[in-house]
């Protein structure tokens, strides 16, 4: 039997909204209109759709076979661990689909599945391609949600080792997660990481009445968003004491979208502080996502200390696409603040410096003229650098080389 060309692996994908199925879908339908034959082995949807899904479909030319797994609540440590495990439980059973394809695609979530593609490499030859969002272990010890010297730790050092030594190409999102996995991955050479960046895909709307008032905002009034997950990777102290900070200030008010783990930690904090400047909303999809953002005057987007290089925020690409100034909350040696600052298209702040991210916010809605520009530069670098049609041709380049015989 011919192979088909390329399977994507991975626990979420459509019709899931989060990043981390989109993202791959988008390169999966991109492939399948290039004439690539493209099928997909993931997770049944639950967390980030309506948890219905047929087990087989076919979706923009790509083939989906959906594998039902254990999804616990993922708030906890313990619960992300089973569902990973039980995920790559059931991936190891259909290991042997992996030798009818010429490439496969694994993606980093979750963090122990390449011991499927690496055991296909090592029996049936198969060539794979590792999309690394997050690097692991190390962003789980930064955040403080695996120790080095557990279990599950050395479990991940060893199929880190046997990735690394074997993978055909490892995408990194960003220079500085290349330079990161090239100084922590001794079994990788230069030649076999490349660097693509995320995109967004969403409508870039202009702001009217009907959108103003789905979310009760006063027409022109100056918005603060925070979008997407609020994570053990996220610090939200920094944002949420600015908002408290700003809690008399009539002018500013701040919309917070999305879910995760410190959900109900900052609805906490809002409720014991009574800041009515603050909206919390759950987690936003199509038209509803898309007006959110037009509403918004800026966005704010966070990183915890200790994660320079181990991972890379989706929302910030939906932030350029929108044309929104960025409020980076994070470590002064990262690209984004690097980027930010050398792009002029918001402005850096340290994590925990709360007094620095109000001023940020008033300077914003203070001075209307410098906004709108910042707002165009951002709007300009996501054309020019990530946007996705520029992401999906470095994905195909990539494809052709790694299927060359």
């Amino acid at each position: 039997m011919e192979k088909r060309d390329i399977l994507f692996l991975g626990q979420f994908f459509y019709p899931d909204h989060n990043s981390s199925a989109t993202l791959p879908f988008d390169t999966a339908r991109y492939l399948a209109s290039r004439g690539y034959t493209v099928d997909a082995l993931v997770g049944y949807p639950k967390e980030y759709s309506d948890g219905t899904a047929p087990l087989r479909e076919t979706v923009e030319g790509v083939r989906i076979r959906r594998v039902r797994y254990l999804q616990l609540k993922r708030s906890g440590t313990l619960g992300r661990l089973i569902n990973y495990f039980s995920l790559t439980f059931r991936m190891l059973l259909r290991a042997h689909v992996l030798k009818n394809y010429r490439c496969v695609f694994v993606f980093s979530n979750p963090p122990v599945l390449p011991l499927v593609p690496i055991l296909a490499r090592r029996r049936y030859g198969t060539k794979f391609i590792f999309v690394a969002y997050d690097v692991y272990p190390e962003v789980a010890y930064a955040s403080g949600s695996l120790r080095p010297d557990s279990a599950v730790s050395r479990v991940q050092r060893c199929i880190n080792r046997a990735l690394y030594a074997s993978v055909d190409c490892v995408v990194a999102l960003t220079d500085e997660m290349r330079a990161f996995l090239l100084a922590n991955r001794p079994e990788l050479s230069p030649d076999r990481v490349v660097t693509i960046a995320n995109w967004a895909h969403e409508k870039r709307l202009l702001p009217d009445s009907q959108a103003y008032a789905r979310f009760d905002y006063a027409e022109g009034q100056f918005v603060v968003a925070y979008f997407g997950n609020m994570g053990i990777c996220q610090d939200m102290e920094t944002l949420l004491h600015a908002a408290l900070l700003l809690k008399d200030d009539a002018r500013v008010r701040f919309l917070i979208v999305g879910h995760g783990g410190k959900t109900e930690a900052v609805q906490t904090f809002l409720t014991e502080h009574e800041l009515a400047n603050v909206q919390m909303l759950g987690f936003l999809t199509g038209k509803d996502f898309e007006q959110a953002v037009a509403v918004s005057s800026c966005a704010v987007v966070s990183l915890e200390k200790g994660l320079m290089g181990t991972c890379a925020p989706s929302k910030y690409y939906s932030y350029l696409q929108g044309g929104m100034p960025v409020l980076a909350v994070v470590e002064k040696e990262s690209y984004l603040a690097e980027e930010v600052s050398r792009e002029n298209i918001g402005r850096a702040v340290e994590i925990g410096d709360s007094e620095a991210l109000k001023n940020a916010i008033l300077f914003l809605a203070d001075h209307p003229v410098e906004r709108l520009a910042m707002a165009t530069r951002a709007g300009k670098l996501y054309n020019e650098r990530y946007a996705y049609e520029v992401a999906m041709e470095h994905y195909r380049s990539m494809v052709e080389k790694v299927l060359e015989p």
